[in-house]
């Protein structure tokens, strides 16, 4: 059964990357991509993706307000996002746990970890 998961990313060249690596990774998803917090919570709310992989720091709407947004809507609180972000300090790792991710990925991605990860959380 395929897997949707929903790339909140700002950067063309990063969703390209993530692309090329679900790609790579042989699993059957299918991928939606957002340019901005606020795009993720409307395709969220209308596709109800497996997984949500969401950068922090995008225009419109910052990753931080999308993820609160989406863990305050009973109709996809349940979808686990992953925080996809360059930030690494210890400090922004507990800020994104406490609001709801429940894994922090800093960039730039190791391609085995990515797939482990998409692995995890789609029950792959």
């Amino acid at each position: 059964m395929t897997k949707k998961i929903l790339l909140a990313e700002d950067d063309e060249d990063n969703r390209d990357l993530v692309m090329f690596m679900l790609q790579r990774s042989g699993l059957d998803l299918e991928l939606l991509q957002a340019e901005n917090g606020k795009e993720a919570v409307e395709l969220a709310e209308r596709h109800i993706p497996d997984l949500i992989l969401m950068d922090m720091q995008m225009p419109v709407m910052d990753g931080f307000e999308a993820v609160k947004l989406i863990k305050s809507t009973p109709a996809v609180q349940h979808i686990p996002i992953i925080a996809f972000t360059a930030q690494a300090r210890a400090e922004d790792k507990m800020l994104t746990k406490s609001i709801g991710c429940v894994e922090h990925y800093t960039k730039p991605m190791d391609p085995d970890e990515f797939t482990r990860l998409i692995r995890k959380y789609t029950n792959i």
